[in-house]
């Protein structure tokens, strides 16, 4: 019961803070399944893995469910949205594949070092004005490479496009909506595209689908569709200034925290 418990309430927290955030909740559901998974000894031989995965599916219903409620008030910017969704596919892929190769230890010292970055980067970083003509330049490449680590890390890419998103220009609800939006295919087309690939050539002894796990997946989905649509709805009232450093401090604090676990 304590477990089902646990992941009622991950779904909870995580669904709200992705929603409002725009990360899709993956920074809250990556170390709570870790802790979780580790606590009960559940997927004891690969247990980061195993926690990206099922964070990743998670992320997909979250930022479905927050995407329509930034979508009902106007804050996406579907013409980024729209140059982002190649890449973003292509990395997706790429990551999950990935993610049948590198060790627990890799992916959690690489994703903590990444959050950890960002954070105080975002903390410090001020309005800026780019001119037109440079504006979203690389932005094929960079969804390709915000695709290949937010499938790696289970998290719905926010933590790299929000940042990106408010560099070029765009206010901090704008970039966050927009963020969430393009959790939706980093998250589902990794996961579609390497099933699908499996079945034709079966290339991998492993798939992320071996990784995931059904109770929790279920659990965390179900309370993040009410909360990351609450998130969502904060974001529009909340102080643009306020959101920022609630960003950066959230992200932060997760990768400290598990870099020094």
């Amino acid at each position: 019961m304590m477990l089902y418990l646990l992941y009622v309430i991950t779904g909870a927290i995580g669904g709200f803070v992705g929603g409002f955030l725009g990360l899709g909740g993956g920074i809250i559901f990556v170390p709570s399944l870790f802790y979780i998974f580790t606590y009960f000894q559940i997927q004891d031989n690969y247990v980061m893995q195993s926690a990206v995965s099922t964070s990743l599916t998670c992320v997909v219903i979250s930022s479905l469910s927050a995407s329509i409620k930034h979508y009902k008030n106007q804050l996406i910017n579907w013409k980024i949205f729209y140059k982002m969704l190649p890449g973003l596919t292509l990395g997706s892929l790429s990551g999950v594949l990935f993610l049948t190769i590198f060790s627990s230890n890799t992916i959690k010292l690489f994703y903590s070092t990444l959050l950890i970055m960002v954070a105080i980067y975002m903390f410090f970083e001020k309005e800026n004005n780019i001119k037109n003509a440079f504006k979203f330049k690389f932005i094929h490449f960079f969804s390709y490479i915000v695709g290949t680590i937010s499938a790696l890390l289970g998290i719905g890419g926010g933590t790299l496009t929000t940042p990106y998103f408010k560099i070029q220009g765009e206010s901090i609800k704008s970039s966050i909506a927009t963020a969430a939006a393009c959790g939706v295919p980093i998250a589902s087309f990794g996961i579609i595209l390497s099933f699908f690939i499996n079945i034709f050539t079966n290339a991998f002894h492993t798939t992320i689908l071996n990784y995931i796990n059904i109770p929790g997946f279920i659990l965390i989905s179900s309370s993040a569709i009410l909360f990351s649509y609450i998130g969502a709805a904060t974001t529009f009232s909340t102080n643009p200034s306020l959101l920022k450093n609630i960003f950066s401090l959230s992200i932060l604090i997760v990768g400290i925290t598990i870099f020094f676990f």
